[in-house]
């Protein structure tokens, strides 16, 4: 077990303001207190089993190792060894009559390019003062749903390649940062899952090809098969299942 004690709060409100502290520094104490916490509660309640996650925002890895790294609005260069997360929202963290919503494009892109890179992505959707969303943010989430539909096994269950993805785009890497990428047909970023790669095409390509240059002779193809194609494929990210030989 973990010790645990209690601290006011205006010691955890002081260490957000110092993000630069080392883990000794006292400052700390309080929020390791809080996570020990958590992780004792949720052991004592599953059999010894931390079923727990703390989710934070510093990005030293001596911080976050103690809990999962969240990147708010912006993502990852690259793979990351750790499992990580962005949280991220379709407009303004608060339900805006005026906001402009990202597309259901953007938002399954943005999905997609965190996937490849072992994260996970936490969606938010504000509501209005009556508990309801309006018709946009239905709307989004109907699209959503229907790709998920078609394209849920390249997502669910699966673990990055050896790369993220190939192609010339790349997301801007900025905090709060979060314009769309004008991908292209060369455009892939890749998950695995066992002997399957999953191939997303950033872009319907207009030549109805697709040409993935990342694969190596020693990447032995048994079968590529498009997700979808005996559904009502979606306008949107589309995805290629590879069967390479054991």
């Amino acid at each position: 077990m973990l010790p645990v004690s209690s601290a006011p709060l205006s010691r955890l409100a002081s260490a957000w303001d110092n993000r630069d502290a080392s883990l000794d520094d006292p400052l700390f104490a309080s929020g390791l207190q809080a996570v020990a916490h958590l992780y004792n509660t949720s052991a004592a309640a599953n059999g010894g089993v931390n079923r727990a996650i703390f989710n934070q925002k510093d990005r030293r890895q001596e911080v976050y190792r103690n809990g999962i790294l969240d990147i708010e609005r912006s993502q990852s260069p690259d793979i990351r060894p750790e499992p990580w997360q962005t949280d991220t929202c379709v407009g303004e963290w608060f339900y805006n009559v005026n906001t402009v919503y990202k597309k259901p494009g953007h938002v399954i892109e943005i999905l997609v390019d965190i996937i490849a890179k072992n994260g996970n992505m936490l969606l938010n959707i504000p509501q209005k003062p009556d508990g309801t969303i309006d018709n946009e943010y239905t709307y989004i989430l109907q699209e959503m749903a229907k790709w998920i539909r078609v394209y849920g096994e390249g997502v669910y269950g699966n673990r990055p390649f050896r790369v993220s993805g190939e192609g010339p785009s790349r997301v801007v890497i900025d905090h709060f940062k979060e314009d769309r990428v004008e991908c292209s047909s060369d455009d892939f970023r890749f998950t695995q899952k066992g002997n399957t790669l999953y191939a997303f095409q950033m872009q319907w390509p207009k030549d109805h090809r697709a040409v993935i240059r990342t694969l190596t002779p020693a990447d032995k193809v048994e079968s590529v098969r498009l997700l979808g194609v005996d559904q009502l494929l979606t306008p949107y990210v589309n995805c290629l299942a590879i069967e390479l030989k054991p």
